[in-house]
């Protein structure tokens, strides 16, 4: 059995960000229950429980039995080095929302079209989702140019012992809030297109178009919230250790 098997979990001391960056399986248990693992992994299973009036250990409970699984084939990422995270990441995700903003872009310019006068909120998910887009592609453009190789230049300076300069690690503390910050902001923005579209649910007489157009956006949010995760609470945080 995995050393991850063998946890326990206390709900007022482990984190949520914690808890899915060592068993990414666990990110489904937090979904389940409507808890933000990504953006707001930063705090207790407790404090999140109270935020949504949830019994901590009903969720705990859950929780350990995904630890208990000794078929777990969870991948486990906090043991990869940054450069080998960071090219997982680019060519996983980064590659990923390249692909699909231009896609779900136009299912929701042709859904908006048909079906906004009937169904106006598909006109605002349209509009949300292009921002959405245009934020996250300048986003991956600038963790890519700047962050990335800020990160690979600090692990290599300290694999070979040197020391990090004061000036690198103040610029590496600001290019990791500024980058928290943006993903906090999709995340957001993602939000509201779910809550505009009943959590992803098309009505009765929606089109192939309109499904594939909801099917897709659920599937843009559920790789977000890991690529955010992989991010902020293995990247970053590795990142952070180094200086």
């Amino acid at each position: 059995m995995s050393s991850s098997a063998q946890k326990v979990i206390n709900p007022d001391v482990d984190r949520i960000g914690d808890i899915v960056a060592d068993n990414y399986h666990a990110a489904g248990i937090f979904k389940e229950f409507g808890i933000d693992f990504c953006c707001g992994g930063g705090i207790s299973i407790a404090k999140a429980c109270q935020k949504r009036n949830l019994n901590p250990d009903d969720v705990v409970a859950k929780l350990q039995s995904v630890y208990s699984d000794k078929n777990d084939g969870n991948q486990n990422y906090n043991a990869w080095e940054p450069g080998f995270l960071i090219d997982h990441i680019e060519r996983t995700h980064h590659n990923f929302v390249r692909t699909k903003t231009n896609e779900i872009s136009v299912y929701a310019a042709k859904v908006a079209k048909v079906h906004g006068e009937r169904h106006p909120e598909n006109v605002e998910i349209y509009n949300k989702f292009v921002a959405l887009s245009r934020e996250l592609l300048e986003h991956l453009q600038s963790e890519e140019e700047r962050v990335f190789p800020l990160i690979r230049e600090i692990y290599k300076s300290r694999m070979n012992g040197e020391s990090i300069p004061d000036k690198i690690h103040d610029r590496l503390r600001e290019e990791l809030e500024m980058m928290e910050d943006e993903h906090e902001g999709a995340g957001d923005i993602m939000k509201e297109i779910r809550a505009l579209s009943n959590d992803f649910t098309p009505p009765q007489d929606a089109c192939a178009t309109y499904r594939i157009l909801y099917q897709n956006l659920a599937g843009f949010e559920e790789d977000l919230h890991k690529h955010v995760h992989l991010e902020n609470n293995i990247l970053f945080k590795k990142a952070e250790q180094l200086v």
